[in-house]
């Protein structure tokens, strides 16, 4: 019942408002029809006096016409002043009695036909001085003019009358005033409704209201009709009653179709509440931080997470701006560079580190990424942040770098153990070298008359027997010692010949020969050389292992040197066995061997040193058999380009 009354209401009021407008509208059109009738008189009295006007103008230029007989020139002069100061009369001519034309101004334009000048000469027999006004005629297409002829008073000139031809259409043009054609269309009509002149601001169509007086004698038959533009009837009133019970529909439609998107407005309502309880139950789910910030830097949105992780309430972060209270006090500008950059649009992709602070005081590394945030317009209104606390990762991270630095050192003691015996006979030659020039040495010092010459010989082999125990000693300390990475460029060649030199003994003792093929001008790689020694004397003796069941006379390791667009290559090749397919494809991996006694770490840590020096490490089988191992550096100068 309740929901029926404002659809009664709007009923009540339309048909108020039909009522009233029919009232007021017949009232509206009794007042026009009046006002009508009473400009429709004023229009024709204004008209008809200047047509008096004219009437008066050209009895005066036919009484001069009859004074002035022989004076053609001022004659002329006195219809060129009436023209000028009355442009509806278009043209005035003298007729002869005959219907010849004596003169006219001006000398080509709308003048009367022959035909029409002596119908003139034959109504002005009556003898009337009055002008006399001859039919309506069309000139020019549908320009309506109206010739009015007067009798010359005195008959001793060639003229016997003066005739002046008036444009009906600049008569109504210059005579009917603007705030009549505001209200009114202004028209001369014939009998048969054919407009000879009108004045108007706009096109009429069929008037329903409209006056008529008939304008006759200046234009026999023909009709002075005024309308106006816009006038009451029952249409009108049809047209609003009409219009008043289609509104009255329409918000009768409107009350039913906003009540039921009022109902589903209140369902997407609750939908869109149970949505936002759901997705905020899942933000507060997640450990990732979320942070967004508008285009200025002012935090405008932080999730649960974020604020754990900073211990403090969503309240004193939201509408701050830097510099923000969880920046590190200690790194302050670095985090400002970062945070102008990631408003500058320059964010890295692949995220940035920083250091945050607890509200406690406490500081802890975060992972943060940045991503555009879109409005629902589709434009950019700032950056939407994902904050990872990454303080355990790095710690095990630390962790897992010490013990592989402890492992990596491992290996090189192991290496070295393995080596031993082998060192041990390498050190004995030059020591019983030295034991043995020594002994020398004393029995020519202790002979009659010393040899200067051989004991100089004998010391001087003696040193160089001492330095070379000492380089294997030097080699054998620099390689096992635990040390920082010193990463800077470095030659090659010195390398590899180190290298080569270090596992002579066991390359000799397996009866394997070494084959170096390096071009000259190498470029130096940015690389730290003992840790680089440590790889290859690794792949050098497992190459040399890999030859156990070769043939002595095809144990041959290949090391070739090459520059590619990667860097500088060195591939290790022996002619071994080769790697069991079951293993290939798992070789890098911690304890996996090819040898049965194998740990499986030596060829894991080669492939972390390498990548730590942002190199590459692979293996592939050589034709013919056998396995090609290629350590691939970055070149020194390609590298600091690069960083």
């Amino acid at each position: 019942m309740l929901a029926a009354v404002p659809l009664m209401a709007i009923a009540f009021l339309a048909m108020l408002i039909a009522g009233i407008l029919w009232y007021v509208e017949r009232e509206a059109q009794e007042r026009q029809r009046a006002s009508l009738l009473t400009d429709a008189l004023w229009v024709e009295q204004t008209l008809r006096s200047q047509i008096g006007v004219h009437e008066d103008a050209l009895s005066r230029i036919a009484l001069d016409s009859g004074r002035w007989a022989r004076d053609d020139e001022a004659l002329l002069v006195s219809a060129r002043q009436v023209i000028a100061s009355t442009p509806e009369i278009a043209s005035i001519s003298w007729l002869l009695d005959n219907g010849g034309i004596h003169l006219a101004i001006p000398s080509v334009g709308d003048r009367p036909s022959l035909d029409v000048r002596n119908e003139l000469l034959r109504r002005s027999l009556t003898g009337s001085m009055r002008p006399v006004y001859g039919e309506w005629r069309v000139v020019r297409g549908d320009r309506t003019v109206i010739d009015m002829a007067a009798p010359v008073a005195d008959g001793t000139g060639p003229a016997v009358m003066v005739v002046a031809t008036i444009a009906i259409d600049t008569l109504l043009a210059r005579h009917v005033p603007w705030w009549i054609t505001e209200k009114y269309d202004v028209r001369l009509v014939d009998d048969t409704g054919r407009i000879l002149a009108s004045k108007s601001r706009s096109t009429r169509g069929e008037k329903r209201i409209a006056h008529a007086i008939s304008f006759d004698p200046a234009l026999p038959g023909a009709l002075l009709q005024i309308a106006p533009h816009t006038q009451p009837g029952v249409n009108t009133n049809l047209l609003l009653i009409g219009a008043i019970l289609a509104l009255a529909l329409l918000a009768i439609v409107s009350l039913v179709l906003a009540h039921r998107h009022v109902r589903k407005r209140l369902d997407a309502e609750t939908a869109l509440r149970a949505e936002t309880a759901f997705r905020r139950a899942m933000e507060d789910s997640l450990t990732v931080g979320m942070r967004a910030r508008d285009l200025d830097g002012r935090i405008i949105y932080v999730n649960s997470a974020f604020c754990r992780m900073l211990g403090v309430e969503a309240e004193t972060l939201v509408g701050r701006t830097p510099p923000m209270p969880y920046w590190d006090p200690n790194d302050l500008d670095r985090t400002r560079a970062i945070h102008d950059r990631v408003l500058a649009g320059d964010a890295p992709p692949e995220g940035f580190e920083l250091k945050f602070r607890r509200a406690d005081g406490k500081l802890f590394d975060v992972l943060i990424y940045e991503a555009p945030l879109i409005d629902a317009a589709g434009r950019h209104a700032g950056w939407m942040a994902s904050v990872l606390d990454i303080t355990d990762r790095k710690r095990a991270e630390e962790m897992a770098k010490a013990q592989e630095d402890s492992l990596q050192r491992t290996a090189r003691l192991v290496t070295m153990g393995e080596m031993a015996s082998t060192l041990a006979h390498e050190l004995n030659q030059p020591l019983a070298a030295i034991a043995s020039y020594g002994a020398g040495c004393l029995n020519l010092v202790r002979a009659p008359k010393p040899d200067t010459a051989r004991l100089t010989e004998a010391l001087e082999k003696l040193g160089g027997q001492a330095q070379r125990a000492g380089q294997i000693i030097r080699r054998v300390h620099d390689f096992v010692r635990k040390s920082e990475p010193k990463i800077a460029p470095n030659p090659v060649a010195p390398m590899l010949a180190e290298c080569i030199a270090f596992a002579e003994t066991e390359t000799r003792k397996a009866g394997v020969s070494v084959e170096l093929d390096m071009p000259d001008n190498l470029p130096e790689v940015q690389a730290d050389p003992i840790l680089i020694q440590q790889v290859l004397i690794n792949l050098i003796r497992n190459g040399a292992e890999a030859m156990n069941q070769t043939p002595r006379a095809q144990r041959r390791l290949t090391i070739g040197v090459r520059e590619t667009d990667g860097g500088i290559a060195i591939a290790v090749e022996d002619r071994g066995s080769g790697i069991p397919a079951h293993i290939h494809g798992r070789l890098f991996e911690p304890f996996v061997s090819s040898k049965p006694d194998g740990m499986g770490m030596g060829l894991n840590i080669c492939r972390t040193i390498v990548e730590f020096h942002k190199g590459r490490l692979h293996v592939m089988p050589r034709p013919g058999g056998g396995t090609i191992f290629t350590v691939l550096l970055p070149v020194a100068n390609r590298l600091a380009m690069a960083s």
